[in-house]
């Protein structure tokens, strides 16, 4: 259902210092980002922590077209604006359309694809749910080979299964809708034949052709706790500790396997030997759904998880009949835009999280993601997967006591060198415009060009500017 709330300025509750880390991951904002240079990481900021209870998400509702419309040339010199800044320079591309029709209000060498950090999320996302469906869900299944007495865990792509039992959507978001206790009390079950004897355990990751760690991946991302390897099983997107950017597993289906079979121990199954990597033989006896597309669409846009942007980009393209490689998942997220009507002329995608440095999208190909995915059903929620400015996510600490506050949502991007920003933001007249803002080849330091395209999406905010 499309629900949208108009959103008013808000007076921002300010966060605790767990939001603040690099902004390689774009995780929370910030003035330092990761290099790929094999240097000691720079240390993270802090900040004092308030006693208050963070405001729940907010949804979007009532976009019409009854607003006025912004004059064109207006906005077209606030787009100009933000390239002739001295913060951005001349490898910096703005584009800024109508969200309803898509009509163009401001075009800075819009269609010039760039490197688009994080902000390769967007199109991720947005391509799969739209293929996909809001409501498909991944499957983690069990086979039960009697002859051997053997189970294997058989990945399916959820990154996010529970340790134990799973949440099923109890309000809380993608991350342990399913758990691996949920398995074990399902198979216990399902084959009557435990007591009599030990059982081993292993997993089948095969349905994944790629190589986990994505050859295009700075090894500061895995170094760093900003990714795991995508192996399409894991538990908390193989993280080590509860901590976000903590260590993760070198073999996430493996330390998943064992997991799995510590639950069933813990239900008086004897496991002997190692968890080990075999193909699945017997037969399926046992599965458990994650969460819905559309809620790990949510997680990923609203953390920008980097894990579980690339396994749905590995996921979209296996069930799109096609290889489950770097180049079926750019093939399944391409072909998924220009179902919603993005031209894809010049897209190249080499991740779907966005850490390489290879990957090319123009502005435009942003603004006419979020304009065609709102336009159609199974992704006409995606505004509410966006992190509003000054109050959630990775805008948390933007826009504070701006007009933009509570009026905008958008999606980060930032490599050494790169700045993006992708999203809607609300005129003072009600009328809604998607937006992209675009740099690379810029300094070290990314706060110069985001401070370039807040003023600008500010400036949008306070518009009451009708053509």
């Amino acid at each position: 259902m499309r629900a949208r709330v108009a959103v008013g300025a808000v007076l921002v509750l300010a966060t605790g210092a767990g939001y603040l880390a690099l902004d390689a991951a774009d995780a929370v904002p910030g003035f330092v980002t990761s290099s790929p240079l094999p240097v000691e990481p720079a240390p993270f900021l802090t900040a004092d922590a308030v006693v208050a209870s963070p405001p729940g998400r907010v949804a979007v509702r009532g976009v019409t077209d009854s607003p006025a419309l912004p004059a064109a040339a207006h906005v077209q010199e606030l787009a100009e604006a933000v390239r002739a800044d001295t913060r951005t320079g001349d490898s910096t591309n703005v584009s800024v359309v109508d969200l309803l029709t898509g009509e163009v209000l401001g075009d800075v060498s819009a269609s010039d694809p760039q490197v688009p950090a994080s902000s390769t999320k967007l199109l991720t996302s947005v391509s799969a749910v739209a293929d996909l469906g809001a409501d498909y869900r991944m499957t983690t299944s069990v086979a039960w080979d009697a002859s051997s007495r053997t189970f294997t865990l058989v990945a399916g792509g959820d990154m996010l299964l529970a340790a134990d039992e799973g949440h099923g959507g109890d309000g809380s978001d993608a991350n342990g809708w399913a758990g691996l206790g949920d398995l074990a009390a399902a198979v216990m079950e399902a084959v009557p034949a435990l007591a009599e004897g030990a059982v081993t355990v292993a997993v089948d990751d095969t349905p994944f052709e790629a190589d986990p760690v994505n050859p295009d991946w700075p090894e500061y991302a895995l170094t760093s706790g900003y990714i795991a390897p995508a192996s399409g099983l894991a538990v908390d997107a193989a993280r080590m500790t509860d901590a976000h950017y903590a260590p993760r597993y070198d073999d996430p289906s493996v330390a998943a396997g064992e997991t799995f079979a510590a639950r069933l121990s813990e239900r008086g199954v004897s496991v002997d030997g190692e968890v080990t990597h075999a193909p699945a033989a017997g037969n399926v006896v046992a599965s458990v759904q994650g969460a819905p597309l559309s809620e790990v669409a949510a997680l990923t846009l609203y953390e920008s998880d980097n894990t579980i942007a690339e396994i749905t980009s590995l996921v979209h393209a296996m069930e799109t009949g096609r290889p489950t490689t770097v180049e079926g998942a750019a093939a399944a997220t391409k072909a998924g835009l220009q179902e919603l009507g993005v031209d894809v002329s010049g897209l190249e995608l080499f991740d779907g999280a966005g850490f390489s440095e290879n990957n090319r999208i123009a502005p435009a190909q942003l603004t006419a993601t979020l304009v065609g995915g709102y336009a159609t059903p199974a992704t006409a929620d995606l505004l509410d997967w966006l992190p509003v400015g000054a109050l959630e996510g990775t805008v948390v600490n933007r826009y504070v006591d701006t007009a933009a506050a509570g009026q905008m949502r958008a999606k980060t991007g930032s490599l050494t060198g790169v700045s993006a920003l992708a999203g809607v933001v609300q005129t003072a007249e009600g009328r809604w415009l998607a937006f992209a803002a675009m740099a690379d080849g810029m300094e070290y330091n990314p706060s110069g060009p985001r401070q370039a395209f807040d003023e600008m999406v500010v400036a949008l905010a306070e518009c009451g500017c009708e053509g």
